[in-house]
Parts: C-alpha cells; structure tokens; sequence
C-alpha cells in the first residue's frame, strides 16, 4: 500500500493519486506548449523567486510505504508543512538544468519514496537500486529516498524525523544556489551543502522536540579532521574528506563557527548570519565569489578554525582528540523561522 500526497508551498496537505504539473492554457484553450521553450529560457534569465512562475509553487508527491508505522507517516506530514511554511523551495527550481544532459532535470512536484529498511525497495522496477536516504536523479529527473532504519524507531533516534528536514533542505538549496550537489555544477562547498543541512535539522528538532545534538555539543567533532580544512570541499569520493569517516559532525561545526565568525567580522546578529550561509545566494562567477558574499576569502575562514583547539575526548566509546565545539553552538531558542524571516 502506498500513500500519495501532493505538498505545495503553502503547507497545505493535499491527498492525491499521480499528481503532474498542468500547461498554461491560453484564452482559446490551446495549450502554450509551442511557447514553452522561449519561455523557459526567458524565465531562466530572469527569474524573481518572489514572484509568481509559469509553473506555478514547487510542489511534491510523496509514495510512504506502509512498511512505516502510522505515527510516523503522520508526523511525515507535519514536518514538511512546517518546513514549506518557513521555507518554501524556490520556484525557480523549476528551470534548473543539468550540467550534463542540460534538460530541466527538477521537475515538480518532486518525487518522495520512503520506507522501512525492514522491507526491500519497494519501488524496484520505478526506481531500482535505491537506497538510504539522498537526493538522486539520473539528468532527466530528480528524487529524494527516506529509507528509514528499524533501529531508529525501537531506540527512539530523532534522526527518523530529522532526516526529512536534511533532505528538505538539499532541495532548498538547490532552489536558492541553482547547483547540483557539490562538486557537480558551480556551487559552494560541500561543507557548506552537508554542514548546512545538518544544522538545519539540528535547528528544527531543537525547535519541534526539545533536543539535539547541539546538546551535546555535536560530540565528537574529530579534531584530525580539521588539520586540513579545504578538504571538506568536496566529498571523499571525490578526492576530498566530507561524507568520509571523519566527516561525523565536522561539516556541520564549520557552518557554525562560520557563523561565529561572520557576527565577529561583519558586526552582523546570529540570525543574519545564518540566513546569509543557509540562504546563501547563488555562487558568484567572479574570481572570488566567498569575498564578494561573505565579506572574507575561505582562506581566513579555514585559518580562524585555528582557534578551537583539540582536547581529549574525556569519553570511553571515543578514543582520540576532539574540537571542543561548545563555544560554536547557536543559542536556545533561535529557530528557522527567525532566522529565514526577511531583512528588514
């Protein structure tokens, strides 16, 4: 059994079966679809992600496998209304392109596929070869994968919620960078991609459920992984060290003393500097896109990480030293909301 759900970005709950995206229609009833590639184009130069587009809101379709416990599917629903409702996607995400099929590669509304790592991909002639939890195409289409661990349920691990808020969040920010998933595309750095998400989950069940790892100040952020800072702007695969074993919280403590960083040196509040680096804009084609939006190259960010330095865990499950990250960690209370609300 599947459940389909249509979300739009004004976080209403629409139960539907095989939601599409309709064609505009002109005043005699023909569809626009001769028009549609100057259009496209059109709006891809000029799009204005506080106006209305073509397209109409990004929306998604979710498949919730009964292979999930009722609760969760619920609580499934919750989560993204709240999430649309303070962070609507970008409608502009509709003219996304792929750098290597260049075809509108994000289509709306976006595919959802959860399910219980208890079961087998339920989905395996639509989508063969899922698994975990991700944000995945194939350059014609793009989908994001909640395969939900059995552990986490019997342990009452906030990750089975918080994951949604993470990959959430990956779409967000392909709506605000217009970037593929770093390296692919011209985007920021992944630890800003992957650090952004986490803290964005951290924020959202500290909000919703009263506890995060922010309680525990991230622990353990591994200080070896930070002898080398720029590594982490790409992901092991691809020669560099984010996604790897050392990358446990490592991203996620860069985008926060990044914020630290940003109060000190542009004499901005906690808020707008975490707005600036979670709703970063799109990446610069100038020669130095990190000064022109944030005020400092990322090498004196990377040198100013100099400042945390490594202590012994003091833990018996972890050998080995660890960044003591208490002094990084945003306030009690700061919430997403406060922090995407526009400038004034």
């Amino acid at each position: 059994m599947r459940t389909a759900i249509s979300l739009t970005i004004a976080a209403a709950l629409i139960f539907v079966a095989g939601c599409t995206a309709a064609e505009p229609i002109t005043e005699d009833g023909e569809t626009q679809a001769a028009q549609s590639e100057t259009t496209e184009t059109e709006v891809a130069e000029v799009c204005d992600p506080a106006a209305a587009h073509p397209k109409g809101a990004f929306g998604f379709a979710t498949q919730l496998n009964d292979s999930l416990p009722e609760a969760w599917r619920v609580e499934f629903g919750v989560i993204m209304a709240n999430l649309q409702e303070v962070a609507p996607i970008s409608p502009c995400l509709h003219d996304f392109k792929d750098v290597e099929t260049n075809e509108y590669s994000v289509k709306s509304p976006m595919s959802i596929y959860a399910w219980s790592n208890a079961v087998d991909n339920p989905w395996p002639e639509e989508r063969p070869g899922m698994e975990g939890t991700s944000i995945s195409g194939d350059g014609t289409n793009t989908w994001m994968i909640l395969e939900i661990y059995q552990d986490e349920f019997e342990y009452d691990d906030l990750h089975r919620f918080s994951v949604i808020a993470h990959e959430y969040w990956h779409v967000y920010q392909r709506g605000a960078w217009m970037a593929d998933s770093p390296p692919v595309g011209d985007s920021w750095p992944v630890w800003m991609w992957e650090g952004g998400a986490q803290v964005v989950e951290e924020l959202y069940v500290a909000e919703h459920y009263d506890r995060s790892k922010f309680d525990n100040n991230l622990f353990p952020v591994i200080a070896t992984g930070l002898s080398n800072p720029s590594d982490f702007e790409l992901y092991d695969r691809d020669g560099g060290a984010a996604g790897g074993e050392l990358d446990l919280n490592t991203s996620a403590f860069m985008v926060l003393a990044f914020a630290k960083e940003l109060q000190k040196t542009q004499g901005i509040s906690e808020a707008q500097a975490f707005r600036l680096i979670l709703s970063a804009p799109a990446k610069p084609s100038s020669a130095t896109p990190f000064l022109d939006v944030f005020g400092m190259t990322s090498e004196d960010f990377y040198t100013s990480l100099n400042q945390y330095p490594a202590v012994e865990s003091g833990e018996n499950w972890f050998e080995g030293d660890v960044v003591d990250a208490s002094d990084v960690m945003p306030s009690k209370g700061l919430t997403l909301a406060e922090i995407l609300a526009p400038s004034e």
